[in-house]
């Protein structure tokens, strides 16, 4: 069993050369298919995860950013919106 690529960085991490961790979400984006991904306002060792608009699940961070290494995998290219 091929081991999970673990991403090194997100945009939502912070650090000195970091310009997008202050947005409200971050979106990848393949044809038609965008997953969003946003922080929990309470607890910010959790991520809200939803995908097309229909389904929102509320995961720990370090599973949110497996999800966004894999969907970067699959050709998913972050959208930037400002």
């Amino acid at each position: 069993m091929p081991q999970e690529k673990y991403p090194l960085s997100c945009p939502w991490d912070l650090g000195p050369n970091q310009k997008l961790s202050d947005l409200p979400e971050w979106i990848l984006k393949c044809g038609r298919d965008f997953v969003k991904f946003s922080k929990d306002p309470v607890d910010h060792n959790y991520f809200f995860v939803n995908r097309n608009d229909e389904t929102t699940e509320r995961v720990l961070a370090y599973k949110a950013r497996l999800a966004y290494q894999k969907l970067l995998d699959k050709g998913f290219k972050l959208k930037i919106r400002r």
